[in-house]
């Protein structure tokens, strides 16, 4: 008896793993809407319009959260190196962001040769290296930063001389409108433009991310 009851254990023991072998790992970091393939495409499409990424540049994001929309931009040019940069550690930790980045690469069958890198800063600071970056992004961030101006002092000691800006946001098109997630009040064109003068960056131009949104826009400032 004794023997059959170990025997009818060991059987449950290895269907429980049994069960467990090949399911995907539960990632709360990983936006599970950009491993489909044609929402990821369609991003990828738009984006490389609007960044023009190149082989072996050097990208920061700042406010990256769990690095989601970056990785998948890692895969439209060869050997990136990319930093993700946030004040919340949590999706960027040495834990959770190699999986975020195999579960999306997973989902393409690709092989990842970017490089990721991720810094902790703070409120006031970046924390990124100087004079380093090609390319900043700040996506959908600006309106949620507490100190904008010396956010924006620490990214242009950050970039190159020839280094762009990206500021995507939704803007207002009154003073007063609030953003509809986090309710914080959204910039209008003009009070971001002259935000970003005033801290030292010119505008080059501006895009709208997809047609017919005149909310969601992408701007790319260069260094005055």
């Amino acid at each position: 008896m004794k023997n059959s009851l170990l025997w009818y254990l060991l059987v449950f023991l290895i269907l429980s793993t049994d069960q467990l072998v090949g399911q995907p790992i539960k990632n709360p970091c990983l936006y599970q809407s950009l491993t489909r393939k044609s929402t990821r495409e369609a991003l990828l499409a738009r984006y490389q319009i609007l960044y023009d990424l190149q082989p072996r540049q050097k990208i920061a994001s700042v406010g990256a959260g769990g690095g989601n929309k970056e990785i998948l931009y890692s895969m439209l040019a060869d050997s990136l190196v990319f930093y993700l940069q946030d004040i919340d550690s949590t999706c960027l930790s040495k834990a959770a962001l190699p999986i975020t980045i195999q579960q999306h690469y997973k989902a393409t069958s690709q092989v990842c040769d970017d490089t990721f890198i991720s810094v902790i800063g703070t409120e006031t600071d970046t924390k990124l290296p100087e004079r380093f970056f090609d390319k900043v992004l700040i996506e959908n961030t600006l309106h949620e930063l507490t100190k904008p101006e010396e956010i924006l002092q620490s990214i242009r000691n950050s970039l190159k001389p020839d280094g762009f800006l990206f500021i995507e946001d939704f803007i207002a098109h009154k003073p007063g409108q609030r953003h509809r997630g986090c309710g914080k009040l959204l910039y209008t064109q003009q009070a971001l433009i002259d935000l970003l003068d005033k801290s030292g960056f010119r505008l080059v131009e501006s895009h709208e991310v997809y047609p017919k949104n005149t909310v969601d826009r992408v701007y790319k400032f260069a260094l005055k």
